[in-house]
């Protein structure tokens, strides 16, 4: 198996077993990813040869369209002010992208990055909270199960007739 190909499956198995908050702070990275790629490009000199325009516009249709899937997933109803004032930032986000796509500016990509940045971090903190509650329960869980489910004496399971946390009957 190449490289290429055990890389694809790792990234695909990566989406797949994410929550959906993983897979936001993905969305981020890659977004992250073409921005910077696009900064180095336009870094680069003044005069862009073909090949380089054609990767600085990819990589900022993929940054453009990431952000605009991130802006439709918003529930506006649900998230109130949260997601108003999210949408708006992935406004701003979007109309630096297309002023840096045209004008071959920088700066207003280092703007994009600002931004995306702290809303990639907000997002980590949530993630690893998470992490952090489901570890404490999973905890609880076992310190639950353990006094309730001890094997006997005689190899007999002690409860039997009731089911552990994973509504398995023991």
């Amino acid at each position: 198996m190449s490289a290429k190909v055990a890389f694809d499956k790792y990234k695909k198995n990566k989406v797949i077993t994410s929550s959906g908050v993983e897979l936001i702070v993905q969305l981020y990275d890659e977004v992250i990813k073409n921005i910077q790629l696009v900064k180095v490009i336009l870094n680069k000199n003044d005069k862009l040869s073909f090949d380089e325009i054609k990767s600085k516009s990819k990589a900022i249709r993929k940054s453009i369209n990431i952000v605009t899937g991130l802006g439709d997933s918003l529930d506006m109803e649900k998230g109130g002010e949260i997601a108003t004032n999210l949408g708006k930032l992935y406004e701003f986000v979007n109309m630096r992208l297309l002023n840096a796509n045209v004008n071959n500016d920088p700066r207003m990509l280092d703007e994009a990055l600002r931004v995306l940045s702290e809303l990639r971090e907000a997002w980590v903190s949530i993630v690893e909270q998470a992490g952090k509650a489901k570890q404490k329960e999973v905890g609880e869980n076992q310190g639950k199960s353990g006094e309730r489910f001890r094997v006997g004496t005689e190899g007999g399971v002690k409860g039997a007739g009731t089911y552990n946390r994973l509504a398995i009957k023991t």
